[in-house]
Formats: C-alpha cells, sequence, structure tokens
C-alpha cells in the first residue's frame, strides 16, 4: 500500500511541475489576423492607419491613424463596410499637428471582406481587410485541450486521495493528468514542424489553401496619368491592369505597411517615396509637388495575393524649367533633420554584398529613432541605367518594435545590399523621428568586380 501511495504521489507531483512550467496557449493561435498597418499618402497628408485585430464578431473595430510631423492636423472621417458596400456615417478623428496619433472604434457584424474608408473632405482612400474567421489550428486545439484535461483531472486525483478508499482511483486520475499534458506539450513542440495551415481568403474570411496553391500572378501594367507642374501639387492618378486579362488589380496584400510603395525620382535629382491611396479597385491616387520640369518616373512596388513582389514603372512629364537639385555628397557626416547622419559606404563593388550604414546624433548618440513602414529604416538605391532597389535594416541590437509609437531604435542603422551595376549610384537613407521621416541622400561609387561585370 505504502509503495502505491508513493506512485500516486510522483504522478500527481509530475503531472503538476508539467502543468506548472507549460506556457499558456494562444486563444487564436493568429488566426484572427494581427494588427494591420497600412501607410496612406492622402491628400497632403502622409499617414499611418492601423486596423487592429478583431476579437470576435459582433464587436467592436479599433482604427488608430499617426499622422506624420508634416501633415497637418485637420479632421478626418473613418467609416468600415463590407466590400462591395457603401459604409454609414462613421466616426470623425481629430489630427493633431505637429505628428501624433488619434482613434476610434467602428462596429463590424459578419466575416469576410471588408473596406476601411477614410475621408480627408476631398478625397476617400479605401484601404481593403479582412474580419476573418476563428479558426484554430489542429497542434493547438490539441495543446489547449491537454492543458484543460489535465487540469480537470488533476484536481479529481487530488479529492480521491484526499476522500477516497482506495488508491487505484487517484493513481488512475493522475496518470492521466500526466498523459494529458505529455500530449498538449508535444503538440506544441511539433507545432512548427506541421504542414502550414489554411491561409485566410481574403474574400471570405476563411481558411483557404488558393494561396499555396495559385500559379505566379500575371505582370501588372502600370498606367500613370497627370498635368504635374513645377512647383505646383498635384495628383498622380495610377492604374493597375492585370498583364494577362486587362482587368483591374484589385488583389494587392499589405507589403511592408502599404499597399502600393512609389518612388518617384525627377529629372533633376528629386526624390519622393511616397504611398497612393486605393480609390476604387486597381486605381490609386496621390499628390506630388515636382520641383523641376521634366520626365518623371514613378516606380512601384507592390504585392498580389496569391503572388510574388513586382516593382512596375511608368513615366509622366512635369511642364516648367528643369531645376536641378544640390548635388549629394559621398559618404561621411552631414545634417540631416535636426541630426548628424554619419553615412558609411566603402569598398564598393559591382555584384558583392555591401554592408551600408547611417549612424545619427544630436550631440550624443541618437536612441529614439521610431520604426517607419514595419522597419527600423529603408535604403532606396537608384543605379546608371535606371535601376531601382528597396531594401530594409538589418536585424540586430539597433532594430526595434514595429510600431511606430515606440521610440528605441539607433543610433545605428545597417544595411546590406549587392549593387547590379557599376558605376555611380544614388542612394536615400531614411529613418523616423519625432514621427518626421528624414531621408539623407548619398550619391556612390561601385567598382566593377575583377572578371569585369
Amino acid at each position: 500500500m505504502r509503495s502505491i501511495r508513493r506512485a500516486l504521489l510522483v504522478v500527481i507531483a509530475t503531472a503538476a511541475a508539467l502543468l506548472a512550467s507549460a506556457g499558456p496557449a494562444s486563444a487564436h493561435g493568429g488566426v484572427v489576423g494581427a494588427d494591420l498597418r497600412v501607410a496612406a499618402s492622402l491628400g497632403e497628408r502622409e499617414l499611418t492607419v492601423i486596423i487592429r485585430r478583431v476579437g470576435a464578431v459582433p464587436g467592436p473595430l479599433r482604427v488608430d491613424v499617426v499622422n506624420h510631423a508634416d501633415s497637418p492636423g485637420g479632421t478626418l472621417r473613418v467609416a468600415a463596410a463590407p466590400q462591395n458596400n457603401l459604409p454609414g456615417a462613421g466616426n470623425e478623428l481629430r489630427l493633431t499637428d505637429g505628428g501624433g496619433s488619434a482613434g476610434t472604434a467602428l462596429d463590424v457584424d459578419r466575416i469576410g471582406a471588408w473596406e476601411l474608408w477614410v475621408d480627408d473632405g476631398r478625397e476617400t482612400a479605401r484601404i481593403p481587410f479582412v474580419v476573418p474567421g476563428d479558426v484554430t489550428p489542429a497542434w493547438e486545439r490539441v495543446t489547449t485541450g491537454g492543458y484543460t484535461a489535465a487540469g480537470g483531472l488533476l484536481l479529481a486525483a487530488l479529492a480521491a486521495a484526499a476522500f477516497g478508499r482506495w488508491s487505484w482511483p487517484p493513481l488512475v486520475l493522475g496518470g492521466g493528468a500526466a498523459a494529458a499534458v505529455v500530449a498538449a506539450v508535444t503538440a506544441g513542440l511539433l507545432s512548427s514542424g506541421l504542414p502550414v495551415e489554411a491561409e485566410i481568403d481574403p474574400a471570405t474570411g476563411l481558411p483557404s489553401t488558393a494561396r499555396t496553391q495559385a500559379a505566379a500572378r500575371p505582370h501588372v501594367d502600370l498606367l500613370a496619368d497627370a498635368a504635374l507642374v513645377a512647383g505646383q501639387r498635384s495628383p498622380i492618378d495610377l492604374r493597375l491592369v492585370d498583364g494577362g486579362t486587362g482587368r483591374p488589380v484589385d488583389d494587392l496584400v499589405v507589403h511592408h505597411d502599404a499597399l502600393v510603395h512609389l518612388v518617384v525620382l525627377g529629372p533633376g535629382g528629386q526624390f519622393a517615396h511616397l504611398h497612393p491611396v486605393r480609390t476604387a479597385p486597381g486605381e490609386f491616387r496621390v499628390w506630388f509637388r515636382p520641383a523641376s520640369g521634366g520626365e518623371h518616373r514613378v516606380h512601384a512596388e507592390l504585392e498580389r495575393w496569391g503572388g510574388g513582389v513586382q516593382l512596375v514603372d511608368a513615366a509622366v512629364p512635369a511642364t516648367g524649367p528643369a531645376v536641378p537639385e544640390p548635388v549629394a555628397g559621398g559618404p561621411g557626416e552631414r545634417d540631416a533633420g535636426g541630426m548628424t547622419a554619419r553615412i558609411e559606404a566603402s569598398d564598393l563593388v559591382a555584384g558583392e554584398p555591401s554592408v551600408l550604414a547611417a549612424e545619427f546624433g544630436d550631440g550624443a548618440p541618437v536612441r529614439d529613432l521610431q520604426p517607419w513602414l514595419g522597419m527600423a529604416g529603408h535604403l532606396i538605391t537608384a543605379g546608371p541605367d535606371g535601376t531601382l532597389g528597396h531594401v530594409h535594416a538589418m536585424a540586430g541590437a539597433s532594430a526595434v518594435t514595429p510600431d511606430e509609437t515606440v521610440a528605441a531604435g539607433g543610433p545605428r542603422v545597417e544595411f546590406v545590399y549587392t549593387f547590379a551595376t557599376p558605376g555611380r549610384h544614388r542612394l536615400w537613407f531614411q529613418v523616423e523621428r519625432d514621427y518626421r521621416v528624414v531621408t539623407v541622400p548619398v550619391e556612390v561609387d561601385v567598382a566593377a568586380s575583377e572578371d569585369g561585370s
């Protein structure tokens, strides 16, 4: 009898230890979706719209809008509606000058594809998002169920040991608790090696394997229309057309916190990194003030659902005199948005990876950089042949949480990039501080490799 009681205590102690050491399972495992951040160049404002994940349907939808420092304050109207439906009156959201954030709550009553309408009184951005169904992965069901069953069995075992007349019921119950915990822990440990769960279909909000099975999407044709005048802010209208069907492309997904990253390069060296707003299916608009007359190249980086990232471009003319930008200068130290930026870029050879860095200070090392577009920093490159590159800061000690309300980055931001061609390249380092995007232009010379490429 004594040996049975000793075995019973060992079983119960083991189950209790496993329960105490096991971490709690996530309630949704990410299936309900994460917060969605979307950069939007709406009118004269540079915004980041944050659509918080929905915990239950029907339920509240929290929307926060970050206004950047160089954008004016004012009132926006924010509303949400299922796709192909008109929204109700929505809520007013007041933005302050000088940067910062404001938020409001809307109601959602069904899963599926939705649009967030953000209206500045002149134009309306229609941002697609999905309210997904709450579908728990199989491994998570096993993990959660195992912990729950183990807890119940353990309590029953303790009660049986305290009040029961026989020794075998607590032993059986304790053994069941230990087995349930082992099953739960095993499922959690093996989860990373299990087949990928079905992704959420953006049209239905339900699990689908369409993304993993889909073939590469056809190339996107970019059609740009604008009547630009040097020194004046004017709209650039963009149409995205499927290269295979000629139909509007309306299956973009958020890629690095934007539906479309648009880089505008002017003939005199002018640079702008903008994020056009979706005004209708396949149609986008952004406002731009050219500094010079002449042809401007617009490069759009985007990603289609079920496909990969594409970089497409077009040209728009601007009337007015040609005004060259000041020469950017080479690596070294220069003023940058109230800071000093020390640019490091040496021994650059075409076809070989290079480390490029920007280190910021203001009398002391700057340690309050904010992430922009989910990254600690961005680097845009333009080669002598017109090719464009867009890379992000290396992860490491300077990496920060991808939320603009967190200011803990810096002072050093590093990038790894391989220049495809020799010659003179233009670079633009971009970071954010105090809700202001700071751009540091640089020109570098890239040597040819030893084999002449």
